[in-house]
Formats: C-alpha cells, structure tokens, sequence
C-alpha cells in the first residue's frame, strides 16, 4: 500500500522521453488479488470482494464492478491487467488509465459502475412527471478524458480507496 506521495518529476511529455501517466505519483496503483471465477481483464472497473467472510480478504480481493443485486458494488478503481482467479492484480486508485467504457462515451462524462460487470456507465439524469431529476445513486468513478473508441476511452479515476 502507498505510504506517500511524493512528486519525482515534473516535466512535460515534449520535453522528455520518460513522462508519462503512471510515472511520478500521476497515477497510484495498488496490488489486490483476484477473485471473479473467470479472471478480470485489463480495462475492467473492479470492486472489493464483500462476499468474503473475513474483513481482511474483504480489502485484499477484488471481483468486476457491477450494478446488478451482487455486493460487488464497492468500485476502487480500474485493472492495468489481465489477471486469473487467485493471481495479483494491479489496480489504478487514482490518476489516468483506459478503461472498459460504456460505447457513446464522450469527453467530460463521467462514469459510474453499470449493469456489464467490468464496464463503467455514463451517469445520465433523467426528469420524471413531475419534473424531478433521476438517475442511479452508484458513486461516481471517475471521468472520461476522451471518447470511446470500441468500449475504451482513457479516464481519470477519483480516489475511492
């Protein structure tokens, strides 16, 4: 687990060869373990396990995010890889990524976990009869930096954990 955040760098990409988004605290990851049956794919929104029986496995395993009636809705961030049942995973908590995007993603919107496991979902607000504003109370996860292309777009991931 990060213990600080400290800023080694602070030059633009133009000026060198070595900028990048997980370089220099512009991004932090963490290592979790996997725990969805047929592994997580790189670009996934992933929750906390709830389903473990201990509190310590709780905050150690990870499964794809999903809306549906599960307890996987506990999203910290998104996978930078492919992982099996039972092996590390590295997960952005914070910073820029790509990520496994609802198709229709535009810059500016921002995501929240959806109804495909893995897949963040634009927030979008609707109005009732009554002219009330509606919408999914899911957290918001982070916010699109681009448009999809094929269900991915690069996003800045708030910090949930």
């Amino acid at each position: 687990m990060a213990t600080q955040n400290l800023l080694q760098r602070l030059d633009v990409a133009a000026d060198t060869t070595g900028s990048s988004a997980d370089a220099s605290n512009r991004r932090i990851e963490e290592v979790f373990i996997c725990a969805e049956e047929n592994g997580i794919s790189s670009g996934d929104a992933v929750s906390l396990d709830m389903s473990q029986t201990s509190d310590s496995d709780k905050a150690l395993k990870v499964v794809k995010s999903a809306s549906g009636a599960n307890l996987d809705k506990l999203c910290i961030g998104i996978a930078l890889e492919d992982a099996v049942d039972g092996a590390n995973i590295r997960v952005c908590i914070r910073g820029f990524c790509e990520a496994n995007v609802d198709a229709s993603t535009d810059v500016g919107d921002l995501l929240q976990i959806g109804a495909t496991a893995g897949q963040l979902a634009v927030r979008t607000v609707a109005v009732d009869e009554g002219g009330a504003a509606t919408f999914s109370l899911f957290p918001i996860v982070a916010i699109a930096t681009e448009e999809d292309t094929a269900n991915v777009a690069t996003v800045y991931v708030y910090p949930q954990f």
